[in-house]
This record gives structure tokens, C-alpha cells and sequence, in this order.
């Protein structure tokens, strides 16, 4: 067969390439497959982390049981820690590389330190000597007094609207947790102090994230380990050294089982990171924060009543509504500047949320979502 004609080449090479119509057509169908199977993953780091963070609160209630094991947290929280040092350094390296570590200023980071280990182990205080619904409903306390904090001493203005947010989540907890079985004074006091010192490490590190120039899983790789030497000293002189063989085999099996759980929900806080929305991040939050009140309720045989009822809508509603009043506040303050919208950084047992514009981080860190490592969010 002949070569052909040059007109006939160009035909045959014309009719080879696909129309127009069909390109477009195939990127069509290849970013609706991106976006559903983007979805899918979405909803997977979003369902991994309300299960781990949902497991993780009742593996530790269920160890706090034991009589041995409630008078050993500093080694729990030791183990904790040590779960999560091993995932960040995995999730650092390859193949994974989810983000790049950073040595930062080892006597720098020995206050930050201190103070980590203290609100986590006040944390857990809380849970062992509460009832979960109780546990729960004061860690959204955090939020106001995060508010008082930075009106207080960091000059942070608060609108009509932002105080109307807080006082609805006070009364909704005051309301709520009024006569709440298996708590006592003690316990009340012990919840009151965790959310304080949560509230003042939540100030502080978004300060520190800003110092550092770092990410909150690059800090978080710093704190850890240095958290878990800080607590070795310590364990001997506070914890009581355990008889293994009267502990059950459940209940060791669930020692290891929340190291996993903390170590999972430490890994979907990183997936999530700018995966999802300001208003998905709220419904989330709030999912795990139901979940955890209605099966701790049914666990303790407590009917739910009109005033349990309204009292967690308005703690909900208003712990909802906050960081928006504090968006609405900056981009009011900065009206030629593009609109603020909301990241986050996960950080182990907290997640900072930091409003960020042209310039990067803004003055208003805050925690918003609950914790990994310990159970310990003010926004489960």
C-alpha cells in the first residue's frame, strides 16, 4: 500500500484526535470521579475520627475502674504520649510524609511541656472521678473561658452577639449537669480546674505555633516525646506501682486497645486537615459530642429529661455559633481585606483553630475540636 497523500495524512490525523466536546466530556467524568472518590475519603477520615474519639472516652472510663489503674495516671498518660510520638514520627517519614519534622528549642518547649502533661492528666482526673455526661458537658466550658482569657489579658474585644453565644453555653451546661448522679465535690472541682488549664494551654499555643513557625503536628512531634521524659520522673513518686495478675485481662487489653484508639485519632485529625469546612468540622464535633452524652446516659441508667434536653441544645447552639461571631468580628475589623476563613491544625488531644487571611495566622487561636490522644475535646 502506497505512502499518503499529505491531505489525507492530515485527515487521518484529525479524525484520530477526539472532538472537542469529548475532551471536555472526559475531564467532566474524570473530576466527578476526583470528587467522589475524594468524598469517599472525606467521609472515611470524618467516620474514623467520631469512632476513635467515641472508643477512646469509654476505653479510658472503663479503665479508670480499676482501683490500681485510677491511681496510675501520669503512666497513662505516658503511654499515650509514647502512642502518639511513634505515629507522628511514622506519619513524617516515608512513604507516608504527611508532613515534614522540625527540631524546635528543646528548653523552650519544657514549660509548653509541663503544661500539656498537666491539663491532659487533669483530663483524665475528670473522667475517673465523673460521670461521662458530666466529663463531657464541662470540657465545653473550655470555650468561654477561652474567651475570658483573651478579653481579659490579651485585650481581645467581645461582641453582644459572642456573649450571648458563651451564656448560652454556661447555662446549657449549668442546666444539664444540675444534680447529675456520680459526681462529687471533688469531682466538680477537678472538672472545673481541667478546663481552666485547657483554656490557658489552648492561649498559649496558638502563641507558640505563630513563635515557632511551626505546624501543630510539627510541634506536637517536639511535645510528646519530651512530655513522656517530664512524666517519667514524676510516675515514681505519684503512681502506685501495680499487682498485674489481679487486673482483668479486659481491662489490660483495653489499656492497649486506647493507645491504638488514640494513636487512630490522631492519624484522621491529620487527614482531615483543610479537607473540610467550618460548618462540616461543627456538625462533627457535635455528632461525637451526642454520641458520647446518649450512650454514657444509657450506660448509667439516666432517663433523658426537658431540661437535660434544652440544656444540651443550648450549650451545642452556642459553642456552635461562637466562631462565627469571631469571623463576623475580623472581617468587620479588616473590611478591605479578603474574608477570613477558618483552618485547622490538629494537636493531639486538641485541635487549634486559627483564622487565617492574606497575612496567616490571626490573633484567635482556639481549640474546636476534641481529643485524640486522652478523650480529651471540649468539643467531642
Amino acid at each position: 500500500m502506497g505512502e499518503l497523500e499529505p491531505l489525507e495524512r492530515d485527515v487521518e490525523k484529525a479524525e484520530s484526535k477526539p472532538m472537542i466536546g469529548d475532551e471536555i466530556q472526559n475531564k467532566d467524568e474524570g473530576r466527578r470521579k476526583k470528587t467522589r472518590a475524594s468524598q469517599i475519603v472525606d467521609m472515611a477520615c470524618i467516620g474514623l475520627n467520631i469512632i476513635s474519639t467515641v472508643f477512646l472516652v469509654f476505653l479510658n472510663k472503663w479503665i479508670f475502674k480499676d482501683p490500681q489503674l485510677r491511681k496510675m495516671q501520669i503512666s497513662f498518660a505516658m503511654w499515650h504520649f509514647s502512642c502518639t510520638s511513634i505515629v507522628l514520627w511514622l506519619a513524617s517519614r516515608p512513604p507516608f510524609n504527611l508532613f515534614v519534622a522540625k527540631r524546635l528549642p528543646f528548653l523552650q518547649m519544657l514549660p509548653l511541656c509541663c503544661f500539656f502533661a498537666g491539663f491532659l492528666i487533669l483530663g483524665n482526673l475528670s473522667l475517673a472521678f465523673n460521670s461521662v455526661g458530666f466529663y463531657q458537658l464541662a470540657k465545653i466550658m473550655t470555650t468561654p473561658c477561652v474567651a475570658l482569657l483573651q478579653y481579659f489579658f490579651l485585650s481581645k474585644p467581645v461582641s453582644p452577639q459572642t456573649v450571648l453565644a458563651l451564656a448560652s453555653v454556661c447555662i446549657g451546661v449549668a442546666l444539664t449537669n444540675t444534680g447529675a448522679s456520680g459526681t462529687t465535690t471533688f469531682g466538680a472541682s477537678i472538672a472545673i480546674a481541667a478546663f481552666v488549664v485547657t483554656a490557658f494551654y489552648q492561649v498559649w499555643i496558638g502563641k507558640k505555633l505563630t513563635d515557632f513557625k511551626a505546624s501543630s503536628p510539627q510541634l506536637l512531634l517536639n511535645q510528646a516525646p519530651i512530655s513522656v521524659l517530664i512524666l517519667a520522673f514524676l510516675a515514681p513518686f505519684f503512681d502506685t506501682k501495680p499487682d498485674i495478675s489481679v487486673i482483668p485481662r479486659d481491662t489490660l487489653i483495653a489499656l492497649g486497645l486506647s493507645g491504638l484508639a488514640a494513636a487512630l485519632l490522631n492519624l484522621s485529625q491529620f487527614l482531615i486537615i483543610g479537607r473540610m469546612s467550618a460548618l462540616t468540622f461543627n456538625v462533627a464535633s457535635n455528632v461525637k459530642t451526642i454520641i458520647i452524652l446518649t450512650y454514657g446516659w444509657i450506660s448509667e441508667g439516666r432517663i433523658l429529661t426537658l431540661k437535660d434536653s434544652t440544656g444540651i441544645l443550648l450549650a451545642l447552639g452556642g459553642a456552635t455559633n461562637h466562631p462565627q461571631q469571631l469571623l463576623d468580628l475580623n472581617n468587620q475589623k479588616f473590611p478591605g481585606r479578603k474574608k477570613m476563613e477558618p483552618k485547622y491544625y490538629s494537636h493531639n488531644s486538641l485541635t487549634v483553630r486559627m483564622n487565617s487571611c492574606d497575612g496567616g495566622p490571626s490573633e484567635l487561636p482556639r481549640r474546636y475540636l476534641a481529643a485524640p490522644s486522652l478523650g480529651l475535646d471540649a468539643r467531642e
